[in-house]
Formats: C-alpha cells, structure tokens, sequence
C-alpha cells in the first residue's frame, strides 16, 4: 500500500530563500512513515505490546529540487516487500507543485526490548503494510560511507533535554541538526547538498555532551557524531 498524503509546512520549514529546508524534508518523510504504521496498526507507541520496536538505522535521500514556498506539498511512502528476514526498508517520494523534489529510502531492524538484541521480522507484521515490489532507487545497495581518518575540525555541542524523545535517545532528525551545526560556515551558508547519507551506529542517551568531528572529501562533506569517550554514533555525509 502506498500511503499519501497532503502536507501543511509551516514557517519554520524553510529557508531564508524561502526554500523547504534538508531538514524538513526528512522530518516531513518521517512524519508520513508515522502516519502510516499508525493506519497499519503499528503505532510507535503500541510497539507490540512493548516487547518489540522499529529501529532505524540508515537514511539515504536524493534531492532533485527543494520546494519554495507557496508550492503544494505531497508525499508518498510505502513498505518494500523483505529482502532480508531482519532489514525492512521503506522508501518516500515529496512532490512540489505535482512534481517529483525528493526521493528517500529507509532501513529498519526490528529490535527485541526483552532480549536486548534485533530480532526476525514476522510475515504477519509486514503484511500489515502491505508491502510494495517497487524500490525508488534503481540501485538498493546504500551508498557506503568511508569514515575519514582524519577529521579537518571539531565541534563540542551540549545534548539538550528537549533533543531527547520518547525512546529516551537523542531523536534520530536531531544528529542531522548537529551535523548540519558542525558544517564550515561557507558550506552551510551555501547549503546546495542534492544528497544526504546517515548510518546509525549506536544510539546516544545519557551523554551530555557530543562531539562533531568534521572532513571534506572530493565533493562530500562528512560528520563524524561521537561521544566524549571516542565513540563513533552516528556518521553523515553531505553530497
């Protein structure tokens, strides 16, 4: 099944050149996978009878054209039927105007509470998506992200307690938020990524502060999210 729907940005959605921003883009995708497993009977907040819980662990999005402001806003996602017995993938498509902006796709393993560890993902579970044999990438494999040896500059940034949510991490937009903080002035200003890769390692909790450790290769831009005792989080790459 192939959810869609219709979204309302609100201001702070864009950029001072009144373009929807990176940002919302992910947090609009995120939005309408919630909305969807909701309607499959799959909400966040059932999680099996909280024994179980999706667990995202990479992004990959292509961005053709950021929406400006005025434009209608649409985006699609849907389930990928199972390549694996423990990775779901989910892909989304946001139009601007009726045309296609942006493409994303989505990993996720299914985590058991109780054993501490992923788990096999059911048929019966799945099929409350009804899942789709179409993938918005031509290419599933995700982009690979080679971690720089050395890193051309560091940032320190405080965890705040409103970056935490209900799962009691960090939320998954808020690494995004502190790499796009960590990036040189000049690459932020410029902001004109047309590719956007996040692989999450482990999950930040209690820390109370982290560390950006940031790299330019060729043409991407690369954050390193650390904690203060060395250990690599979560890394993005800006393309």
């Amino acid at each position: 099944m192939i959810f869609e729907e219709k979204y309302q940005p609100v201001i702070e959605d864009y950029t001072k050149e009144g373009k929807v921003s990176l940002f919302a883009v992910l947090k609009i995708f995120e939005n309408a996978g919630s909305r969807h497993s909701d309607l499959a009977g799959d909400s966040v907040f059932k999680g099996n009878e909280n024994t179980k819980a999706w667990v995202l662990t990479d992004w990959q999005v292509e961005i053709l054209s950021y929406p400006s402001y005025g434009e209608s806003i649409d985006v699609k996602t849907w389930s990928q039927e199972l390549n694996s017995p423990v990775v779901a993938s989910r892909d989304f498509l946001l139009y601007g105007n009726g045309r296609i902006c942006a493409k994303g796709t989505t990993r996720w393993v299914l985590y058991d509470l109780k054993a501490g560890r992923p788990c096999r993902i059911e048929k019966e579970l799945l099929e409350k998506y009804q899942p789709e044999d179409k993938a918005v990438f031509e290419d599933t494999r995700l982009i690979k992200i080679t971690v720089p040896e050395q890193f051309q500059q560091e940032t320190r940034i405080a965890v705040r307690r409103s970056d935490i949510d209900f799962n009691g991490h960090i939320h998954n937009l808020i690494y995004l938020d502190f790499a796009l903080q960590a990036l040189p002035e000049n690459v932020y200003e410029e902001q004109k990524f047309k590719g956007l890769r996040i692989s999450y390692k482990t999950a930040v909790k209690s820390e109370k502060e982290i560390i950006c450790r940031y790299a330019q290769t060729g043409d991407t831009h690369i954050v390193g999210i650390y904690d203060t005792a060395g250990q690599l989080k979560t890394v993005i790459q800006f393309a």
